[in-house]
């Protein structure tokens, strides 16, 4: 059977490859250690996990695995104070293999500059500054969540929005 993870003997054969320049003997030695063609495609695509010694799952250095254990740490931190919608973003972080995949919850107080833009048939559309920009990666150095700069975005506040049902948010979801 086929192993699914990389032993740590492997790890260190590898760790210090520069993915972008590989000699051909690297390739050839990165074949025959990783005969699993998930995790060779994984580890060519985006690297080692510092923390787990795995292949992450997406740019930046994501790693699904390790990166879900910090979420699920920080789910006693914060709510929306709707289950559904609780619920809607922790399983959109458990299951994030890549920085794009994952929601977050965010406090009104770290948005500035809202702007008014328009009303649509579910509720009102701002514009706004995110001072924290979302969540790029983990930095094994400070032990925190690196993000981007503050970005613009648009806030929607929904109509009736603490009736917000589950077949809503699955409607949303599916969209």
């Amino acid at each position: 059977m086929e192993q699914s993870y990389i032993s740590d003997d492997v790890f260190e054969q590898i760790k210090d490859f520069d993915l972008k320049y590989l000699t051909e003997e690297q390739k050839l030695l990165i074949d025959k250690l990783i005969p699993n063609e998930e995790l060779k495609q994984r580890y060519k695509n985006y690297g080692l996990c510092k923390g787990c010694k795995q292949p992450n799952t997406g740019y930046v250095n994501w790693c699904q695995s390790c990166n879900s254990k910090r979420f699920q740490q920080n789910f006693k931190n914060w709510t929306s104070g709707n289950s559904d919608v609780d619920k809607l973003i922790q399983e959109s972080q458990l299951n994030a293999k890549s920085e794009d995949e994952k929601l977050e919850w965010i406090e009104y107080d770290r948005f500035e500059n809202i702007e008014y833009i328009t009303k649509g048939g579910f509720g009102k559309v701002y514009k706004a500054i995110w001072k924290d920009g979302r969540i790029k990666s983990w930095n094994y150095e400070t032990n925190q969540w690196k993000r981007y700069e503050s970005e613009l975005i648009a806030l929607k506040s929904l109509n009736n929005s603490k009736d917000i049902t589950s077949e809503f948010l699955n409607e949303v979801i599916l969209q």
